[in-house]
C-alpha cells in the first residue's frame, strides 16, 4: 500500500531523536576511550564490541522513535487506512476501525518498542443461533494495523529483523546455534520467537513463489530472462529427511500427556539450474539457481517448468536435462520440454555418467566366483565402451554374464542401459559441449538438505520443511536478498476465509 511521498523530518521529531540518541555523551565517551586505550588484541576485541553494542541500541532508538511517531501521525495513518479499506473492498470484506490500540514491535537490534496505533478488524457476518466464544483474532478473523502494514511490519517484527533471524536459522544446523550467532551481534531472540519469525518469512516467500509460478504458467513467458541466450543445465535429485506426523487421536502418555507421533522418511526434491560455457563447464559469472519442494513428482515438474520460464530458458541457446536413472524424471522429460517451449533441437536428455558407471560396478559384483582383479578388468573394458557412447557394446559385455542364476539380476542391468541408450551418447555430448554429470545437484542436496535438515533425531512438520528448503536453497545460491524482497512485497494483511463470507 503506497501512502504519502517523502517529506523532511519535522523539527519536533528531530529534537526527540537527538534526545533519544544522546549525542556525544558519557556512555559513548567511555566506550570510545576503551578503544583508544586498548593495548592488546583482546582489549581491542572487547572495546570494539562495546562500541557496536552501544550504537546498535541507539539505532533501535532512532527507528523506534520514528516508528512511534508515524504510527500516530494522521498524515501517515489516514492514507494507510484508506488503502486498507480499498484492499478489503476489492475482496468483498468490510472493515471497521477499533481506534488506537496498544501494540509492540521487535526491531532489528532486538529492542521491543511499545506504542498505540489504529487497529482495524473485519466486520463479522451475522449468524443465526447461539453465539460462540470469540478468540483473540476477533469475530471475523485477523485484523490489522494499517500504518504498520504499509511498512511491512508483520508478526510484531520489522522486515529486516525477520530477514536476519530467518537467515541465521537457515544457515545454522540448529536453532540453538542460530540464536547464539544472533546473540554475538547483540540480537537476543527467544527460541519460539526465532522460529515464528523464520517460518513467517518462509511462508510469505512461498506465497510469492506460487504467485510467480502461477502467473508465468498461465501466460506467455517474458521476452527476456536472466539465462536467455545462454547454455543452461537443469537437474533434479532427491534427498532424505524425516517429517513429524502428529496423531489426532489415541492414548496420551500418562506423564507428558503427549500422543506418540510417527516420523517417516520423506524425499524432498532439490532442483538446480545453471549456465555452462561451450565446453559444458559451469560458467561462474552467473549465479546458480536452487530451489526445493516436499511435493510429489508432478509438483516438482511444475516448479521446474515455472522457474525455467521465468529465467528465460525458452530462449536459451541450449538446455540440458541431467539426472540419474529415476523413472519419474525421464517419464516427464518431454513434458518439461513442451512446458518450457524450447524446440527439440535445442534440448538434450543426459543420464549422469557417474551413475551409469556405478551400474557397471554393480554388474561386476554379480559373478560370485570373480576376484577383485577380474572385476576390475571387466569394469575397465566396459567403461571404455561407455565413455565412447557405444551402449550396444556395453550391453554385449553385460549379456555375456547372463548365465544360470545370474540371469534375472543381469537382465535388470541390461534393461537400464537399453532404456537410456540415447541418453548415454557421451562421446557425442562431449564433442557438442553438453554436460554429462549431475554433480551440481548432488552438491545442492548435500548443502541444502543433508547439512541442515537430515538426521535420525531431526523431525519437521511438512509445511516447515517446505519453508526451510526454500529459504536455504536461496541462501546457498546467493539469492537471499532477492527472495527476502519478494516475500516483503507480499501484503501483510489478507482477508481470512471467515471474514471473506461477509
Amino acid at each position: 500500500m503506497a501512502v504519502d511521498a517523502a517529506q523532511p523530518i519535522p523539527e519536533g521529531l528531530v529534537a526527540r531523536l537527538a534526545e533519544a540518541v544522546g549525542g556525544w555523551d558519557p556512555e559513548l565517551e567511555t566506550v570510545a576511550q576503551a578503544v583508544y586505550d586498548a593495548q592488546s588484541g583482546e582489549e581491542f576485541y572487547d572495546a570494539e564490541r562495546a562500541v557496536a553494542t552501544v550504537l546498535r541500541a541507539r539505532a533501535d532508538k532512532i527507528v523506534g522513535v520514528i516508528l512511534e511517531h508515524r504510527a500516530a501521525s494522521p498524515e501517515f495513518v489516514e492514507p494507510a487506512k484508506q488503502a486498507a479499506f480499498a484492499q478489503a473492498e476489492a475482496e468483498g470484506v468490510k472493515l471497521k476501525s477499533h481506534g488506537r490500540r496498544p501494540t509492540q514491535v521487535r526491531l532489528l537490534g532486538g529492542s521491543v518498542v511499545k506504542f498505540r496505533t489504529l487497529q482495524m478488524f473485519p466486520v463479522a457476518p451475522k449468524r443465526l443461533g447461539r453465539k460462540k466464544g470469540v478468540g483473540r483474532r476477533g469475530k471475523a478473523g485477523a485484523g490489522l494495523y494499517p500504518a504498520l502494514a504499509v511498512l511491512g511490519i508483520a508478526g510484531r517484527s520489522t522486515p529486516a529483523l525477520r530477514g536476519e533471524v530467518a537467515r541465521e536459522l537457515a544457515e545454522a544446523n540448529s536453532v540453538s546455534v542460530a540464536r547464539a550467532s544472533l546473540e554475538e551481534r547483540g540480537l537476543a531472540v527467544p527460541h519460539k520467537v526465532a522460529l515464528r519469525l523464520a517460518y513467517l518469512l518462509g511462508e510469505r516467500a512461498l506465497e510469492a513463489r506460487a504467485e510467480r509460478i502461477d502467473a508465468v504458467l498461465r501466460s506467455t513467458p517474458p521476452s527476456t530472462g536472466e539465462f536467455a541466450g545462454k547454455r543452461i543445465v537443469v537437474s533434479c535429485d532427491g534427498g532424505r529427511l524425516r517429517v513429524r506426523v502428529n496423531p489426532k487421536a489415541g492414548r496420551r502418555n500418562a506423564k507428558t500427556r503427549h500422543r506418540r507421533y510417527k516420523a517417516p522418511w520423506r524425499e524432498p526434491k532439490i532442483l538446480t539450474i545453471y549456465v555452462v560455457d561451450d565446453k559444458g563447464q559451469r560458467d561462474r559469472r552467473f549465479r546458480t539457481f536452487l530451489d526445493g519442494t516436499m511435493g510429489d513428482a508432478d509438483d516438482t515438474l511444475r516448479l521446474m517448468v515455472g522457474h525455467l520460464r521465468l529465467l528465460g530458458a525458452h530462449q536459451a541457446e541450449h538446455l540440458t536435462l541431467v539426472g540419474d536413472g529415476a523413472a519419474w524424471i525421464w517419464g516427464r522429460a518431454e513434458q518439461l520440454r513442451e512446458g518450457i517451449g524450447i524446440p527439440p533441437g535445442r534440448f538434450a536428455e543426459v543420464v549422469d555418467y557417474y551413475h551409469a558407471a556405478e551400474h557397471l560396478y554393480e554388474v561386476a559384483a554379480i559373478p560370485k566366483n570373480w576376484d577383485a582383479e577380474q572385476r576390475q578388468r571387466w569394469v575397465k573394458r566396459a567403461r571404455k565402451h561407455l565413455d565412447a557412447g557405444r551402449i550396444d557394446r556395453v550391453v554385449e559385455e553385460i549379456q555375456s554374464l547372463r548365465v544360470g542364476r545370474r540371469g534375472k539380476a543381469v537382465g535388470k542391468c541390461i534393461g537400464y542401459f537399453q532404456t537410456h541408450a540415447s541418453r548415454m551418447a557421451y562421446a557425442d555430448f562431449r564433442a557438442a559441449g553438453i554436460t554429462i554429470g549431475s554433480g551440481a545437484v548432488e552438491s545442492g542436496v548435500r548443502r541444502v538438505v543433508n547439512l541442515r535438515m537430515k538426521g535420525n533425531s531431526t523431525y519437521w512438520l511438512e509445511e516447515h520443511a517446505e519453508e526451510v528448503l526454500h529459504l536455504r536453497s536461496h541462501l546457498r545460491a546467493g539469492r537471499w536478498d532477492d527472495m527476502v524482497r519478494a516475500a516483503i512485497r507480499r501484503p501483510v494483511w489478507q482477508p481470512t476465509s471467515t471474514s471473506a463470507k461477509t
